[in-house]
């Protein structure tokens, strides 16, 4: 699929340099751990933690003398692209049908984690899913937002050894009857009739 705009490469990471123009050759290297890739006649370039964008600049800027890459007129293009992208490993835990660690591609997302890990088992919160990174709260996901609204900003891109923690619903209300939808909503706190009439359409 596309790269991301926002994603950020690390060690694992396949990348591609095209040049084309008046030099021709195509540069395919892996991230090594120290975040750097070799390139024949130059040397270690460290591409760590920039996005494409970012690494287009960077690599034109120097490789440029080499390949004729620089100036107002130049002989040359580049373009960098993403071969095989790395895979990173996350713990998903608490209330969720198949707690443990997974193995996920490093474009992945809270969502799919979860998806991965089942979903919420019977008390599992929908409405508070914590990520954790570097023994840190980062982010804290509504899913209703996303199932009912169709919002997606809270679901973030996950990096290694994230951790994502499922705890148990505070309150489910039933709504039976003559709506849309009758089914068991969990509540926040803060919510009211009007909220779950809402959720029932």
């Amino acid at each position: 699929i596309a790269t991301p705009a926002n994603y950020r490469m690390g060690p694992g990471d396949e990348v591609i340099i095209d040049i084309w123009g008046d030099s021709q050759t195509t540069i395919q290297e892996t991230i090594s751990p120290d975040g750097a890739i070799q390139v024949e006649g130059y040397g270690p370039l460290y591409l760590n933690g920039m996005t494409i964008k970012e690494a287009n600049g960077y690599v034109q800027s120097e490789l440029g003398r080499i390949y004729g890459i620089s100036g107002d007129e130049p002989s040359s293009q580049i373009k960098i692209t993403l071969g095989q992208i790395r895979t990173i490993q996350v713990n998903v835990m608490g209330e969720v049908e198949n707690p443990g660690t997974y193995t996920l591609s490093s474009f992945a997302t809270v969502f799919h984690a979860l998806y991965q890990a089942g979903g919420m088992n019977e008390i599992g919160t929908m409405r508070a899913v914590k990520v954790y990174r570097a023994n840190k709260l980062i982010a804290t996901l509504d899913i209703y937002d996303y199932i009912l609204n169709g919002q997606m900003q809270g679901d973030i891109r996950l990096v290694d050894d994230d951790v994502i923690m499922v705890g148990t619903y505070e309150s489910l209300v039933n709504v039976a009857g003559k709506v849309k939808r009758p089914m068991y909503y969990e509540m926040k706190r803060d919510e009211n009739l009007a909220t779950v009439l809402q959720y029932a359409g």
